[in-house]
């Protein structure tokens, strides 16, 4: 039992906690004291006045305190009120403001005098009314959360049939995992469920998966001693011949890709090591490489000075087989395709060019006994000629025409649907009388139907839609 000296002393610590500004702990302090002296036959004098002058230092502060809480009670009796006259839409936000009302008025028992017991009645009666409001929503919410327990019972029995079915013969480590991601997804589908089933179900959730997580930690510790057994064999590796080194590493790679994961904590970290202690096997190669993107950027500059044809290039690029993903085999190979089109280009303007000299031959009737021109026997009896058979040059440029799909004038429209029609009878019988269905059976009509002895302008206006033709046909 503590005598009057240490109760003394109690009351001292109470007072310098009234002085500290620790009311609630200076109140305790003095409560306790209070209750100690009930068990004193007499209590000294001393104790007494210093007992009864700390509870009167006590009882003040309850008075302010109550003073400064009492208008704040008001408020929160006041906005229980708003709350009943005016509910908010939402049932989760409504009991939310009531849980944080409710939280204010006990922090402020907490930290003063508590409420008088009309105050506690009339705030608690306004509460309980305004929970009314949100009462079917939370009772709809407990069957949804009932139910979904039940779904969450139905996923542990499914994991527990997987376990019992499997167990005997485990799948691939990466197929348990992604079965154990599918049964979280749909048991995250069935939250929330009621406190009291929470745990509990955590419990049987996580024990049901147990046994797939331990084989899951199984194959991945096989794996990665599989995977570290490698590493070691790719540094025991040293033949003189650098490709047989290459050809014994490729191997090992591809049995490394064989093997299942070795765990998210290991796996990469794994084959880091195995890469690393494959890198003196492929410093030779970078250095045979460099050597060739040597070699290659001679060839770019080669082609881009004109100094080498793309063709040669083209012969020469069959040397560079391992420098196919290198930004510089994919520019030469650019510009090779640059050269390429100019090259077609200044092949097609020369032919286009020849056949387009054709009318100034004829129309200047002459033709140099040296020129080698492949319509040299039709230009000779163009020569022969004393008029041009003008329907037929007609008909030899809608030929043309319509073998380059181009549209002819509107005036020449009936005969163009008679050539149409001819050489469409002439396909489907599968002959050709006149053998007028190419560029050179047509324009060597042409020649052979004109004369430079009645030239028009006519003439000449066929001629240019011909010389469209030429630049679709060739």
């Amino acid at each position: 039992m503590e005598t009057s000296k240490d109760l003394f002393k109690d009351l001292e610590i109470a007072e310098k906690l009234f002085l500290d500004g620790s009311i609630k702990n200076a109140q305790k302090k003095v409560r306790d004291v209070y209750n100690k002296t009930r068990k004193f036959k007499n209590i000294p004098n001393k104790l007494r006045h210093k007992l009864n002058a700390a509870i009167n230092q006590s009882k003040y502060f309850d008075e302010i305190s109550s003073f400064a809480t009492n208008p704040k009670r008001d408020e929160l009796i006041s906005g229980v009120n708003d709350l009943i006259d005016k509910p908010l839409k939402d049932p989760r936000k409504h009991a939310r403001a009531i849980h944080n009302i409710q939280g204010q008025w006990q922090l402020l028992d907490t930290s003063s005098k508590s409420a008088s017991k009309a105050q506690w009645l009339k705030f608690n009666e306004l509460s309980n009314k305004a929970w009314e409001s949100c009462k079917e929503y939370f009772e709809e919410m407990k069957e949804i959360k009932i139910n979904n327990a039940s779904e969450r019972h139905k996923i542990i029995e499914q994991i527990n049939m997987y376990v019992t079915e499997n167990q005997k013969k485990w799948p691939p480590s990466k197929d348990l995992v992604l079965y154990l991601r599918t049964m979280f997804e749909k048991w995250q589908n069935f939250a929330p469920v009621l406190d009291k089933d929470l745990n509990n179900l955590k419990t049987l959730y996580f024990s049901a998966r147990k046994p797939i997580s331990d084989a899951i930690s199984k194959q991945e510790n096989l794996n990665k001693e599989k995977k570290e057994l490698l590493i070691s064999k790719v540094n025991e590796i040293n033949d003189d011949d650098n490709k047989i080194c290459l050809d014994k590493f490729n191997d090992l790679k591809n049995q490394w890709q064989k093997i299942g994961n070795a765990g998210r904590k290991y796996d990469s970290a794994l084959w880091s090591r195995f890469n690393k202690s494959a890198d003196r096997f492929f410093i030779e190669k970078k250095q045979a490489i460099a050597a060739e993107i040597e070699l290659l950027n001679i060839c770019i500059k080669d082609l881009k000075e004109d100094k080498k044809t793309f063709k040669e290039i083209e012969n020469d690029l069959k040397e560079f087989q391992n420098l196919k993903h290198t930004k510089e085999f994919k520019e030469i190979n650019a510009l090779i395709k640059i050269k390429k089109n100019e090259h077609l280009k200044k092949i097609k303007d020369e032919k286009v060019g020849t056949y387009k000299n054709i009318y100034k031959i004829l129309v200047s009737n002459d033709l140099n006994d040296n020129d080698q021109n492949k319509f040299r026997e039709s230009i000779d009896l163009s020569f022969k000629n004393t008029e041009s058979n003008f329907d037929e040059l007609i008909n030899c440029c809608i030929r043309l025409e319509i073998l380059a799909n181009i549209d002819s004038l509107k005036k020449y429209q009936t005969i163009r649907d008679s050539i149409q029609l001819e050489l469409l009878q002439n396909k489907f019988n599968k002959n050709n009388n006149n053998g007028l269905d190419s560029l050179d059976s047509i324009v060597s009509n042409f020649i052979k139907n004109f004369s430079s002895n009645d030239v028009q302008d006519d003439h000449k206006k066929l001629w240019q839609r011909m010389e469209n033709c030429f630049e679709e046909l060739i």
